[in-house]
C-alpha cells in the first residue's frame, strides 16, 4: 500500500504550526530515512502521530506501551492429534490472545501499512500477501528425501528486543520502534500479575515525560494480526542461513510459520539426511528457536512426501487421502437423509450452522485449487445440500 509523502507540504505545516527549523530539519531526516528503506512506507514520527493515523487515542495507545492493562482476550484452542512420546510434556493447546477492538485497529493498520509492505525471504510463505500454502509444496515436488523441521513456541519465541529492532532497521525513531514493540508483543505469563510498576532500572522516556519499564520484555501473542508477519521479518537471516544450507547441499528449503520443510529428487542417504536435519537445529539454537524433536521427521524413498497437506512425491501437490476422506464425509452426511445439516453439526462441535458451512465451502474451495476437476465435483454435491 502506497504511503505520499510530500516533504515540501509538511515543512510548510510545520512552520505555520510554530516548529523550529532545527525541529523541521530533524523530522524530514527522518522521513528521508524510512523512505530510502522503502518508498511506500509511512512517515510516522511519534506516538501521538500514530494514534492520529490510527484513530486511536494517545492516552490508550500510552497505556498499553506502559503495560498499565493487557489488552487481550486470552483463551485456549486444543490441538489436533495426539502428541507422540518423548521426554518434554506434550503441549495440548495453543493459547490465543485476541487484542481488544482499538488495539486490533492500531495493529491492522501497522500490519497493513508497515509489515506487508516489507518482502519476507523467498523461501517464506506463510501470511505473506498473494502467496498461497499451495506455492510452498511446489517448491518440494518431485522429492525423493523429506526432512520436517518443526519450531517450537514459534511466536512466543520471538521477542520484544526483536521486533524493536525490526523496527529500527525501517529507520523510525528509537521511541518509536520501542512503542510499536510494546504495542505488538504481550508479556508472558510469569509477568501477567506484575501490574507493570517498573522493577529497578528504568527505559526510555514516553510521550508524557516518564519512563518506561525496560525489564518488562514481551513476546508476540498468537492471535494479533501483526504477529504472523513480524515473525516472519524477524527470522529473515535463518530463512537465509538456511536456504544457503540447503543450497550448498542440494536440497530445497521452505518455511511456512513453524513448518520447515527440506527435500532433494536426487539420490541421498540416511545419514546426509540427519546430518541436515542436526545442522538445521544448530542454526534454530543460533536464532533463539528451539525444534519440536516430536515432530521433526526424515522421509526417504517409497514414503508418502506430505507438505503442509500435499503429497509432493510426483510432479504437481495432490490431496492426500486424510483431506479427501476428511471432506468427503462432511457432504455425505450433510447430504445424508438420515443426518442432515443439524445433526451433523451437532456431531462434530460446530459453534453454528453458518461457522460449519464456511469451514466446508473452504475446504472445497482449496480442494479446486489443487485439483480443479475434483474441487468441481465436490462443489456440485455440496450444491446439493439443503442449509
Amino acid at each position: 500500500m502506497a504511503n505520499e509523502w510530500d516533504p515540501q507540504q509538511f515543512k510548510a505545516g510545520a512552520r505555520a504550526a510554530g516548529a523550529s527549523d532545527k525541529m523541521i530539519a530533524g523530522a524530514l531526516s527522518t522521513a528521508s530515512a524510512i523512505k530510502d528503506v522503502h518508498a511506500d512506507l509511512p512517515v510516522v514520527f511519534t506516538l501521538g502521530h500514530l494514534a492520529h493515523l490510527t484513530d486511536v487515542s494517545l492516552a490508550e495507545l500510552d497505556r498499553i506501551v506502559r503495560r498499565r492493562v493487557d489488552p487481550y482476550r486470552v483463551f485456549r484452542l486444543k490441538k489436533r492429534g495426539t502428541p507422540k512420546a518423548g521426554n518434554a510434556p506434550p503441549r495440548r493447546y495453543r493459547t490465543i490472545c485476541v487484542p481488544t477492538p482499538n488495539l486490533m485497529r492500531a495493529q491492522r493498520w501497522i500490519a497493513q501499512n508497515i509489515l506487508n509492505v516489507i518482502t519476507p525471504h523467498s523461501a517464506s510463505y506463510a501470511f505473506a500477501p498473494k502467496v498461497k500454502m499451495r506455492d510452498a509444496a511446489v517448491r518440494h515436488v518431485n522429492a525423493t528425501w523429506l526432512v520436517k523441521v518443526d519450531v517450537r513456541h514459534f511466536f512466543e519465541s520471538i521477542t520484544e528486543r526483536q521486533v524493536y529492532r525490526f523496527f529500527r532497521s525501517l529507520a523510525y525513531p528509537a521511541l518509536l520502534s520501542f512503542e510499536l514493540a510494546r504495542l505488538c508483543t504481550r508479556l508472558p505469563p510469569k509477568w501477567e500479575n506484575y501490574g507493570g510498576a517498573p522493577p529497578t532500572d528504568e527505559g526510555p522516556r514516553g510521550t508524557s515525560g516518564l519512563t518506561y519499564p525496560s525489564r518488562l520484555q514481551g513476546t508476540l501473542p498468537q492471535g494479533a494480526p501483526t504477529s504472523p508477519m513480524l515473525a516472519n521479518h524477524v527470522v529473515r537471516d535463518l530463512d537465509v542461513a538456511l536456504a544457503q544450507l540447503a543450497k550448498l547441499r542440494g536440497w530445497r528449503y521452505t518455511r511456512y510459520a513453524d513448518d520447515m520443510h527440506f527435500s532433494r529428487s536426487g539420490e541421498s542417504d540416511r545419514e546426509q539426511a540427519v546430518t541436515l536435519s542436526r545442522d538445521v537445529q544448530r542454526q534454530l539454537t543460533l536464532a533463539n528457536l528451539r525444534a519440536n524433536r516430536q515432530k521433526t521427521s526424515i522421509t526417504p524413498p517409497g514414503a508418502r512426501k506430505i507438505v503442509l497437506g500435499l503429497l509432493v512425491d510426483t510432479a504437481r501437490p495432490r490431496l492426500n487421502r486424510q483431506f479427501r476422506n476428511n471432506v468427503e464425509t462432511h457432504i455425505y452426511a450433510l447430504t445424508h437423509p438420515k443426518v442432515g445439516v443439524l445433526a451433523h453439526q451437532q456431531a462434530r462441535g460446530f459453534a453454528s450452522i453458518i461457522g460449519m458451512r464456511r469451514h466446508i465451502e473452504g475446504l472445497v474451495g482449496y480442494a479446486g485449487q489443487i485439483d480443479r476437476a475434483y474441487g468441481d465435483w465436490l462443489k456440485a454435491r455440496l450444491s446439493t445440500v439443503v442449509w
